[in-house]
């Protein structure tokens, strides 16, 4: 089983909504991007041209962050994830220097519980965050509690934290986030091997980039029908 995703850049409106969706599904603090739109704007007035991508952890197949790992606590699982052994981490950072996608960074002590809770009363008879998380009984109220039975957290304070394609979602049968949350269904997910899967489909379909080819990592995340606006 090899999970992949594909971003078909012609359905991609840059909206956002991934971006969104993952930092509040894996209860990142603001300043931290686990997912970003990257975008360049080039040539002279009026001939300019502007194109944008969601850029995230690309779970390379020949993962340069696994082979920086020490303990192996970076590592591939079954499913041909690049996920994270927090009881294995020594917190070196090595996996962070060796990613070229800039895709892992340390986790901060701060967390996006403690920002909420942070949050003054604006306004009289609004409610401050430590109000919300007292309604709500819940120290991160956007929390689903259908997830208490997942291992969230993904990581400890100064650990490597990264995109790990919501495996506490689909080791259980689910997508991840980003890709439920687009509004145009420009994410798509599943299993490369599985010749029958819309990935597999798509990929033979259309004519695929990935970032940094170079790089020799073979990553997992595939972009497609790339759209380039012009005015």
């Amino acid at each position: 089983m090899r999970y992949s995703m594909i971003i078909n850049l012609h359905d991609c409106v840059g909206c956002g909504c991934c971006d969104i969706a993952c930092a509040q599904e894996n209860q990142v603090p603001a300043g931290v991007h686990l997912g970003y739109h990257q975008s360049e704007m080039s040539g002279t007035f009026p001939k300019v041209s502007y194109t944008y991508r969601p850029v995230m952890c690309n779970h390379c197949a020949n993962a340069a962050c696994v082979k920086a790992c020490p303990t192996a606590a970076m590592h591939k699982d079954a499913n041909g994830l690049t996920v994270v052994d927090v009881a294995a981490c020594t917190q070196c950072g090595r996996c962070a220097k060796a990613c070229p996608y800039g895709a892992i960074t340390p986790a901060p002590a701060e967390t996006a519980a403690g920002q909420i809770g942070a949050v003054p009363q604006l306004l009289q008879g609004t409610s401050s965050g430590a109000d919300l998380q007292k309604a709500a009984k819940k120290d991160y109220p956007p929390h689903d509690n259908a997830l208490d039975a997942y291992s969230l957290p993904i990581t400890a304070v100064g650990g490597p934290l990264k995109c790990q394609m919501c495996r506490h979602l689909v080791d259980n049968g689910d997508v991840p986030r980003c890709v439920e949350a687009c509004p145009a269904n420009a994410r798509i997910f599943g299993d490369m091997d599985d010749i029958y899967s819309d990935v597999y489909k798509l990929r033979q379909e259309y004519e695929a980039s990935v970032l940094l080819p170079d790089e020799g990592t073979l990553p997992g995340v595939y972009y497609i029908r790339e759209f380039k606006k012009t005015w």
